[in-house]
């Protein structure tokens, strides 16, 4: 099978079927902190940043390109972060972006002009970009294939533990002090992942365009991204938006920051569940059912706001990402050959990206139009033909006969 990268010296061994889950305690504790500090980077500005924006003088079309900018990094970092990890080393690539999140909490402390805010939320953006690519893959080749759906549920769980932790810890103080405090924890981080990751990449690798090319093409990867782009496109939107709707309720920062701690909760609590479903019944089905279930609620969002308690309707946000993107990451990974895997979670991370830029940022166009009921709808439908995708690009044959099983 051709790889995006040519044969070198140095390969890493591959894991053996009775190996130690993400290589062990230390690896796979360094591994889970590094995804529960970007995560708690993600969620932290959901309570902050369209309040930062708003008073810095910012409207709706700004404030949505300032959320979705996060994600834009990646539409020019996820590739080039993927050549320079085959050259440097993966672990390498986890240890500058959590570089870049510690410096960019403290751009945030400091930006009082919008200007600067788009600075401080590039750089979140570059490190987060890094820390997806780099830690998504050394965990899948510390992982087996047959495993793959449990062993990094591991992973999303711990990133929506630290969603979890986020929002709540934005409602503390003004809107600056929150950032004060994820400074220490990333730079906790960043000590934690120097002593504690392995490098399971090949140093030096050459890459080849016609190689990256052929990953991007195969089936389970375009599956994994139309899922991921559709996913990415909807929670870009709701944090964006949402703060701002249930702000408008009469809702304070605090209260804001703890539903969307409680938006986070299943994800915290069901990702072995899910992990276990995608490898027993296939990753494909559980992805278009959780698709199907976000067009329906997004269909019907104006209808329970307002008479269902806010914690429920968050929940059921929440609930969208649980179904979805543990499959769709494992359907990613699955039966990829190691050398070729930094440019699956490159693609990955590119559709994320895309999503999650293009959903703040059409949102904040759409919403001058024809206010929520316009948003919603298309939220619904992006949901809906997303799911549509991953059926018509998932893998068939021998491939999806064994996609979901042990």
């Amino acid at each position: 099978m051709p790889t995006g990268v040519a044969p070198e010296t140095n390969v890493a061994v591959p894991p053996a079927a009775s190996a130690p889950v993400l290589g062990g305690p230390a690896s796979a504790a360094a591994l889970a902190l590094t995804m529960f500090v970007e995560a708690v980077g993600y969620g932290v500005v959901a309570p902050t940043l369209p309040f930062l924006a708003r008073q810095a003088g910012a409207g709706e079309e700004r404030i949505g390109f300032l959320v979705g900018l996060y994600a834009a990094v990646g539409l020019l970092a996820s590739i080039p972060f993927g050549v320079l990890a085959n050259r440097y080393g993966r672990r390498a690539l986890i240890l500058v972006g959590l570089a870049c999140l510690t410096l960019a909490s403290f751009g945030f402390i400091v930006a009082e002009a919008y200007p600067w805010l788009v600075v401080a939320r590039f750089i979140q953006g570059l490190g987060a970009t890094a820390i997806w690519v780099g830690s998504l893959t050394v965990a899948a080749d510390l992982s087996t294939s047959g495993s793959m759906g449990k062993s990094l549920s591991i992973i999303t769980g711990s990133w929506s533990l630290g969603f979890v932790v986020g929002p709540a810890l934005g409602g503390i103080g003004t809107v600056r002090t929150p950032f004060v405090l994820y400074a220490a924890l990333s730079g906790l981080a960043l000590v934690a992942a120097l002593f504690a990751l392995p490098e399971t990449g090949r140093l030096g690798t050459r890459t080849t365009l016609a190689g990256i090319l052929r990953i991007l093409k195969r089936p389970p990867v375009l599956a994994s991204a139309a899922a991921t782009l559709a996913l990415s496109f909807y929670y870009g939107t709701v944090e964006a938006f949402l703060p701002l709707m249930v702000s408008a309720a009469g809702v304070d920062r605090v209260d804001i920051g703890l539903l969307f701690a409680v938006a986070a909760m299943p994800a915290v609590a069901l990702p072995r569940l899910s992990g276990h479903l995608a490898d027993r019944i296939g990753d494909v089905r559980l992805i278009v059912v959780g698709l199907l279930f976000g067009a329906a609620l997004n269909a019907s969002f104006l209808l329970i706001f307002g008479k269902a308690p806010f914690w429920v309707v968050f929940f059921l946000v929440g609930l969208v990402e649980v179904l979805v993107y543990v499959p769709a990451v494992a359907l990613l990974h699955r039966d990829m050959e190691r050398d070729d895997r930094i440019f699956a979670t490159g693609s990955h991370s590119y559709a994320f990206s895309t999503g999650f830029f293009l959903g703040p940022l059409i949102g904040g166009v759409l919403i001058p139009f024809g206010g929520y009921p316009l948003l919603f709808g298309t939220l619904a439908a992006v949901m809906t033909a997303g799911g549509a995708c991953v059926l018509l690009t998932r893998p068939s044959g021998k491939l999806a006969a064994s996609i979901g099983k042990d």
